[in-house]
């Protein structure tokens, strides 16, 4: 990361307003993107093909005639809201089978946790590979894909917090007045783990979103056509020598878009984390 990626993290840990109006912006291009695009995603003009930037179209067409910045502005809301399914679905299973092994322990502990050491030891994007391939195309095939092998992130941390949290006085307290182990866990441990779980999918969107570009990019994502990034790098690979900004342009808004996503997330988890115990773990 260069000095000017690094000063601009520094920026928006330290000022909260630059922080929040960074990721205003951001929101309002996902959320707002389609009215923005000045042309229909899908609509194919094939005698403006491979046209340059003008004016009407100011990121030009690629080999179907379609304007590359209404497909950007589509992409976004498909990529982020795919990426914050596969999240939210991950931290659900993953925070049931966390708040399970690290508050019974014994042997639900190491069966669960062997499981997870299961899941984890495959290559991540290798297995979400093959789920892919087996489920098909599609936007819910993909997102389960993701889904499956993203959640033991969340497990280790929910068990490392509940862990923590049913040694305290107030979690005793509950158990010897007679309460529900289940109650227990839902109203005195899973509270605790929302911040942690908060903190760790703004690191992991970044994730879930390259390896949802690279399906795409491979063939087991979207459907061919969709406006989606990783799709639009894959439909312009073949014209990378003559004309390279079809790769260049959702390229590096894939690269952008990780980058500024990381450093909110480092943003947020340092503030945080400001009085509180460290759970996090970063990603390998």
């Amino acid at each position: 990361m260069d000095r000017g990626t690094t000063r601009f993290g520094i920026v928006l840990r330290r000022h909260r307003s630059a922080m929040a109006i960074v990721a205003g912006g951001v929101l309002f291009l996902i959320l707002a993107g389609p009215w923005l695009a000045p042309h229909d995603p899908h609509q194919a003009d094939i005698l403006n093909r491979l046209a340059g930037p003008s004016l009407t179209r100011p990121l030009g067409t690629d080999a179907m005639g379609r304007c590359l910045l209404s497909r950007l502005l589509h992409g976004a809301r498909l990529t982020t809201g795919a990426a914050l399914l596969v999240v939210i679905a991950a931290a659900g299973l993953g925070t049931l089978v966390g708040a399970l092994s690290g508050y019974f322990g014994g042997v639900c502990d190491r069966v669960l946790m062997r499981l997870t050491e299961g899941v984890s030891v495959i290559p991540a994007l290798a297995l979400a590979m093959v789920i892919a391939g087996v489920l098909g195309l599609g936007l819910n095939a993909v997102v389960l894909a993701l889904a499956c092998v993203h959640w033991t992130d969340y497990a280790r941390l929910v068990r490392n917090v509940v862990m923590v949290e049913r040694s305290k006085a107030y979690v005793m307290a509950a158990e010897a007045l007679g309460v529900p182990r289940m109650t227990i866990i839902r109203r005195h441990l899973l509270p605790n783990v929302v911040v942690p779980l908060l903190a760790m999918g703004s690191y992991s969107l970044s994730w879930v979103i390259l390896a949802f570009a690279g399906l795409s990019f491979l063939g087991l994502g979207v459907e061919p056509g969709a406006a989606e990034w990783g799709r639009m790098v894959a439909e312009a690979r073949n014209h990378l020598r003559e004309y390279p900004r079809l790769v260049l342009v959702p390229g590096l808004t894939i690269m952008a878009f990780v980058i500024l996503i990381n450093l909110l997330g480092d943003a947020l988890g340092d503030r945080m984390r400001d009085g509180r115990a460290n759970y996090l773990t970063t990603r390998s």
